[in-house]
């Protein structure tokens, strides 16, 4: 899965870098949108995603996840329940993908506890504009990975995240480990 994931972002990155060393404008296409404007986009200059809809990997021991930004939250949770796991703050339309509630914070579905989803991902990749993939966290590239949560992608193209993941139980679908975060996701 790593491989796949590998060999798309770099064939991301090789697009966007020539978009951009020829000037020229573009669009990311993730695959569907719940936008109800119509669309006056052409198919020129189209960076496509939409494949990048992948649980990469679930750690149960580091109660983390590895994410592609188009899974969508059913199927994060449906991937995680089987190792007894959960996202602390799961969006409330299943269709809300992780880098969707990154990138627009998915402010209607957020924690008192926890706060908004992007707040529970640890960290993110992106391609930016010139087509250099980098990792942001809370330690590196600090200043972007804050800057990012809430931009809807002005910064760059996320490709997978890295979430944490908190114990749930069988029945509700809550845990009784809800302090950590466990998302990443990945451009």
């Amino acid at each position: 899965a790593m491989e796949r994931h590998n060999q798309i972002l770099q064939d991301i990155a090789d697009k966007i870098r020539d978009f951009y060393k020829l000037r020229q404008p573009y669009r990311v296409f993730h695959g569907s949108s719940s936008c109800t404007r119509p669309s006056h986009a052409t198919d020129t200059n189209v960076i496509d995603i939409s494949m990048l809809s992948q649980v990469i990997s679930v750690d149960s021991a580091q109660r983390t996840c590895l994410v592609e930004p188009n899974i969508p939250m059913d199927w994060l949770v449906e991937a995680t329940m089987p190792f007894s796991l959960i996202s602390p703050v799961v969006m409330e339309f299943p269709g809300i993908t992780a880098g969707g509630g990154f990138a627009g914070t998915s402010g209607e579905s957020s924690s008192f506890r926890h706060g908004f989803f992007n707040e529970t991902v640890n960290f993110v990749e992106m391609i930016l504009g010139n087509g250099d993939k980098i990792r942001a966290s809370r330690e590196e590239h600090e200043d972007l990975f804050h800057a990012a949560a809430g931009a809807a992608g002005t910064l760059g193209c996320r490709t997978p995240t890295f979430h944490p993941v908190t114990k749930g139980s069988s029945d509700t679908g809550t845990g009784d480990n809800m302090s950590q975060p466990i998302l990443n996701i990945g451009v």
